[in-house]
């Protein structure tokens, strides 16, 4: 993280205040009431009790009940059980590992973002990302969880972030590796996000860094992933005897159907609406920032004193295209889930944040003034959100699906 957005003493108060949440979990044996988290990490802590190699092969264990389901759990990779199981095999408390990992994920999502929106515009504005994102209502419900989606979202964020780090230098090629393949590891086919984002952050090219660069990067990056996924494929034969890529398929991508043509369009605009309201929601009230902003100035193209370079205008563009086109492709088919729109969420959220201060420099100077009045204000809010999560969590509703 760059000295411009964090201190080397905002650093350790950031590590000290998740190590702290981490004892708390740990001492309460914190357990989730969401019914995806408590499955995964029911698996985490299973695997966590058998030999390494069988880790790529999670068991369903009669875990979700009232299911019927049984054998291998072919639901996504195992990417997201890896790291909590280790974490229970090194001694931590083998469920609490999962959500330990969860908020980890959380944390490391909210830094990123706020990198990536302080490289486009200012530290300032990365800043009162850090801050102002912690308030969004998806924040709330998912401050501690164990799930895919914070992975994902630092997944992409990762790769957005040795792309633009790429037009610099080799040695950020790596990162744009590790967000392909993590992105496949972690939650299989829906890897085409990190994908979609890494393709229009190449197109729109925010930061105008070397696209030659970043096209090269992205197709190292994409062999990379192809690797990855025919030894997954090799070890998973190994473990269990049959693949897993053509048995994931099967059961995640087989079963989604489309309908007649008129069918399947009142479906595409049902699953369109139900997206857009998340979109609306979920990051407010920046969403709504967003709104409100395009309306009222639609006819009046963004002056300078409002968009100081075209890195903030291509910014602003790359978050509002990613969000459209996410909502356009997960309307297709007849699976749809409020979880599924979670990358898109942040990065409106983030969007928000920024046009609220150029349309509200009051409240960006509010924002400013408490940030430079209280010390580590984004991890003493932090703090308080995740006493408050802990207090409240069993009256928060479920983002499902």
């Amino acid at each position: 993280m760059p000295e411009s957005l964090l201190s080397a003493r905002e650093r350790v108060a950031w590590l000290a205040a998740f190590l702290f949440i981490a004892g708390v979990l740990v001492v309460t044996r914190f357990t989730s009431i969401d019914s995806d988290s408590a499955l995964y990490a029911s698996i985490s802590a299973k695997l966590s009790e058998q030999p390494i190699g069988r880790w790529i092969a999670p068991e369903w264990w009669g875990l979700w009940s009232n299911t019927g389901l049984s054998g291998y759990f072919r639901e996504c990779p195992a990417g997201l059980f890896l790291i909590p199981a280790a974490l229970g095999r090194l001694g931590l408390p083998a469920m609490q590992a999962s959500y330990i990992f969860g908020v980890a994920s959380g944390l490391a999502a909210l830094l990123l973002t706020s990198l990536v929106a302080a490289r486009l515009t200012s530290r300032e504005d990365g800043r009162a990302v850090l801050v102002l994102l912690q308030l969004m209502p998806v924040a709330f419900i998912f401050r501690i969880r164990d799930n895919h989606e914070y992975p994902m979202l630092v997944c992409l964020l990762v790769s957005i972030i040795g792309l633009e780090g790429v037009s610099r230098s080799w040695r950020w090629l790596p990162l744009v590796a590790l967000g392909f393949a993590g992105g496949l590891l972690v939650k299989g086919a829906f890897v085409v996000f990190v994908l979609m984002a890494a393709a229009l952050w190449i197109l729109l090219n925010p930061t105008s860094g070397s696209r030659g660069r970043q096209l090269t990067a992205s197709a190292v990056a994409l062999a990379v992933m192809a690797l990855v996924a025919l030894a997954y494929d090799a070890w998973y034969r190994r473990a269990t005897g049959g693949p897993f890529w053509a048995a994931y398929w099967t059961r995640q991508i087989s079963p989604l159907q489309w309908d007649s043509p008129v069918g399947q369009a009142a479906m595409y605009a049902r699953h369109i609406g139900f997206y857009i309201l998340r979109l609306l929601f979920h990051p407010a009230p920046w969403s709504l920032v967003l709104l409100w902003e395009g309306w009222t100035r639609r006819a009046v193209a963004p002056g300078p004193s409002r968009w100081r370079n075209a890195a903030e205008r291509r910014g602003l563009l790359f978050a509002l295209a990613f969000a459209v086109l996410s909502v356009l492709l997960l309307s297709v088919p007849s699976r749809f889930a409020e979880r599924y729109a979670f990358s898109a969420t942040f990065l409106i959220g983030a969007a928000g944040v920024v046009v609220a201060g150029r349309s509200s420099p009051r409240l960006r100077a509010l924002v400013m003034r408490a940030d430079r009045s209280v010390p580590a204000l984004p991890v003493l809010l932090w703090l308080a959100l995740m006493a408050l999560r802990l207090t409240l969590g069993p009256w928060l509703p479920r983002i499902g699906g």
